[in-house]
């Protein structure tokens, strides 16, 4: 056949042209320049990215007959003065440059006829004979082993240059005896310059974004690029447009994409399936078109979280306001949560008797997922609803009396009325009392405005109560005749409310009562009730007489600061209400009240000191 396939017909000749891997090719250069040469080299790499092409410009390079020593530019196969050495390199034909396949030469009888029977024979023409082992990872392991000694001492003119696309497969043993070269895969940018330039020299002519299409398709290797782009050449000639491209390589187009996001977004199962059947009506592989919307997917999220980003979006199918225009319907979650399943129906796609069936499905269910609410969604509506009821449950008011049972209706026989009415609905026997109201205040009432007849639903606060009043107001509540419903031992027994519980110490402990005990209770108390200390003798006269005797101690303080910086003064022989004030108005006992919940019945000024 005299036609040559691009592939093979454009094959870098110096390492200036290999594309996208400029830092190895610059290591190797001056590695050559400064004669700092390693006897075994291991390229890796994905497929179709300049492994071999290198290596044969190593070999190139290392036996160039143009220079005395090494030669960083070896000659091209296209120079008329090219050197044999290097042409024979570049058409595979040296007998001093051995390249072959490992996956067809695997075993160790192999090994050992190529490479270690004719090792230590000197090169016929060249300065070094080099062996090109190719996928090397295929070799067995006894091949390896047998290439052990002769890899880390070989003799001063062999070198060796391994390739291959699965370096985890190669054993430590081997890669340690070698200089290791990562070859990247290359950019889109890249690919698109190199295949520009080769449409130009062969008088091609293809749109810009047709030649970004079939160096999209390649997905980061440069040969299949170049393959996909002689496909496209046969299938449309020397005309090439988009639609060629997506129609010769069975590509789907940014317009499939485009309905299958916009189906899902707007809950359109239906159009979805149509899309599948335009594909299969196309022949187009849908393994593929799923690996395609797996990409637009990922484009959508990358947009999502780093917006403008160009280097990570060299390779999308639409530009960058596109993408925010279809990726304004979803969020990160509903992205990352479309990727995961699509890779899973991807999978199934391989191994799939009926690839259309999985694909529907796969699609449908993409559909019905923006149905599915987020755990996080869930997680967070709760977690505000349990906030929402803490705080309505700490600002609730709660009576003193913790358990209370009250009948639903009063008796038929209570001789008053009353202001709550029965509900109109059936209620039990003992039901509980209805909810107060959790914003209305407390109600008060002042004795003055009461009719003799009504008995409150709230208890009187007596400090609003006139003096002259409070004792009438307590003998008619308490010569009211109110007949009790019988309740039964079993219907007092206490139970446990952790909620009235809670909220019956949170009202202490805003009213200021912290319920702890004092220390010197014991003190207190016998001081009140007037009896000696334990041991002490009683006088006869005092036991005799009766008298009640004056108690000689003070008052002990408690533990808790006060603050006695306000001190009223009394002055010398104060009258009964001064004395009055002067009690009201003493930190101590303001503190003695508020612990006790008392109040003062009685005061008197002191016979040792009329000062106090």
């Amino acid at each position: 056949m005299s036609y040559q396939v691009i592939a093979r017909k454009w094959r870098p000749q110096s390492f200036e042209e290999v594309t996208g891997q400029e830092a190895i090719t610059q290591t190797l250069r001056n590695a050559l320049e400064h004669d700092r040469l390693h006897h075994a080299y291991l390229f890796s790499g994905a497929r179709g990215v300049g492994k071999t092409t290198t290596a044969r410009l190593l070999a190139k390079a290392l036996n160039c007959h143009k220079t005395p020593q090494p030669n960083p530019n070896p000659c091209s196969v296209n120079d008329a003065d090219a050197c044999h050495s290097c042409r024979e390199i570049a058409e595979s034909r040296s007998i001093d440059v051995l390249e072959f396949d490992a996956a067809s030469h695997t075993g160790v009888d192999d090994i050992r006829d190529i490479i270690l029977e004719g090792i230590n024979i000197a090169p016929a023409r060249d300065r070094f004979k080099i062996f090109i082992i190719d996928e090397v990872h295929m070799l067995s392991n006894s091949s390896f082993n047998a290439l052990l000694k002769t890899l880390e001492e070989p003799p001063p003119n062999v070198a060796f240059i391994m390739a291959t696309t699965e370096l985890h497969k190669v054993p430590d043993t081997i890669s340690s005896r070698c200089q290791e070269f990562e070859f990247r895969t290359i950019p889109l940018q890249k690919i698109f310059s190199r295949l520009k330039l080769i449409a130009d020299a062969e008088g091609i002519d293809v749109t810009d974004d047709a030649l970004r299409e079939i160096a999209r398709s390649g997905e980061g290797s440069m040969r299949d690029a170049q393959s996909n782009f002689d496909q496209v050449i046969s299938f449309s000639g020397d005309a090439i447009d988009v639609l060629d491209v997506s129609k010769a390589l069975g590509l789907a187009g940014a317009e499939m994409l485009t309905r299958i996001v916009t189906a899902i977004a707007h809950n359109q199962p239906l159009e979805a399936l149509n899309v599948v059947d335009e594909l299969i009506s196309r022949g187009h592989d849908l393994r593929s078109f799923c690996r395609d919307l797996l990409g637009f997917v990922r484009d959508l999220l990358i947009v999502k979280i780093a917006g403008h980003n160009e280097a990570l979006l060299e390779t999308a199918v639409l530009n960058i306001d596109e993408l925010e225009r279809y990726a304004q319907h979803f969020t990160e979650s509903d992205l990352v949560r479309f990727f995961n399943s699509l890779a899973e129906t991807e999978l199934k796609l391989r191994e799939a008797t009926q690839s259309r069936y999985v694909l529907e499905i796969g699609l449908v269910k993409l559909v019905e997922m923006r149905r599915v609410v987020p755990l996080e969604s869930i997680i967070e509506r709760l977690t505000r609803l349990e906030s929402s009821l803490g705080n309505v449950a700490a600002t609730a008011p709660v009576a003193e009396e913790k358990k209370t049972l009250k009948p639903a209706i009063p008796p038929p026989d209570v001789p008053f009325e009353t202001r709550r009415e029965p509900s109109p609905e059936p209620a039990e026997e003992f039901a509980p009392e209805p909810a107060v109201s959790r914003t209305a205040p407390e109600p008060t009432f002042a004795a003055a405005d009461l009719p003799p007849d009504y008995l409150p639903d709230a208890p009187v606060e007596e400090t609003q109560v006139p003096w002259t009043q409070r004792d009438e107001l307590r003998a008619r509540v308490a010569s009211m005749p109110v007949k009790m419903v019988p309740i039964s031992s079993e219907e007092l027994e206490h139970v446990d409310d952790n909620y009235l519980d809670t909220a019956y110490e949170n009202k202490l402990r805003r009213s200021g009562d912290n319920l702890y005990p004092l220390r010197n209770a014991a003190v207190l108390a016998r001081a009140l009730s007037n009896r000696p200390e334990p041991g002490a003798d009683e006088p006869a006269d005092a036991a005799a007489s009766g008298a009640v005797r004056k108690p000689g101690y003070e008052i002990p303080v408690p533990d808790v600061a006060i603050d006695f910086s306000d001190l009223p003064e009394l002055p010398p022989n104060p009258t009964k209400e001064q004395l009055w004030e002067y009690a009201e108005n003493h930190p101590l006992v303001k503190h003695v009240k508020r612990t006790f919940r008392g109040s003062i019945v009685n005061i008197r000024p002191s016979d040792q000191n009329s000062g106090n």
